[in-house]
């Protein structure tokens, strides 16, 4: 890839990430202003006061148990089903909307200071400066955060699922929810990898930096 090619790719990243870093802002600062105008409408109207929130959830289902419509479950060995998956549930409780105000805020702080680490990298490549010092040392920041998110995220989501669900009774029978904790694979390997580029990407800036006063 030509200099120019590079230069230009890079520049169009920058861009990209400028959109989304106003997004991100606007999106941050709109959302506790969201929470408080709820707060004074269930103040208001808790009778009829109800918002979605997610909650990542283990479900069990007995479909011998489910409320006696399923009698005899054909095409199946075991009558029970379990899984996890990402639940919208639609809740008058203004704790549990709390919870998830707060770890929804909590995430877009992180991907937004992930966010402004790379726009410094690909600003200083879209100015041709591919080798900025400070470009490795912006990478693993973002690996460091990235790293610690990735861990510590999925234990948030956990503690604050279990609070939630706390406020919630599903009351069906044979229906078992329950927070679900997974670690994510592929967000702990991507965000290792960017302190192994970290390192590598130090070595050669000192590389050139050598060879540069070398010459």
């Amino acid at each position: 890839m030509s200099d120019e090619l590079r230069n230009t790719t890079a520049r169009v990243v920058k861009r990209a990430l400028d959109f989304f870093r106003v997004i991100a802002f606007i999106a941050l600062l709109a959302w506790p202003i969201f929470a408080i105008a709820a707060s004074i409408g269930h103040a208001s109207n808790s009778d009829t006061w109800g918002v979605d929130i997610s909650v990542f959830s283990s479900i069990k289902i007995d479909l011998e148990n489910t409320m006696g419509s399923v009698a005899s479950p054909s095409g199946v060995r075991d009558p029970k089903i379990d899984g996890k998956a990402m639940l919208n549930i639609d809740t008058s409780s203004l704790s549990a909307f709390y919870v998830f105000v707060v770890l929804t805020e909590i995430g877009g702080i992180v991907g937004l200071y992930i966010l402004l680490q790379l726009r410094t990298v690909f600003a200083a490549l879209a100015n041709g400066d591919n080798f900025a010092k400070g470009n490795a040392e912006l990478i693993r920041r973002v690996g460091i955060v990235a790293t610690t998110w990735a861990l510590i995220g999925p234990i948030l989501q956990f503690l604050g699922g279990r609070m939630i669900l706390q406020e919630y009774a599903l009351g069906i029978s044979g229906i078992e929810l329950a927070p679900a904790f997974e670690l994510s694979g592929l967000a702990i390997f991507t965000s290792v990898s960017m302190l192994v580029l970290a390192g590598v990407l130090r070595e050669a800036t000192d590389i050139h930096e050598t060879q540069q006063l070398t010459i």
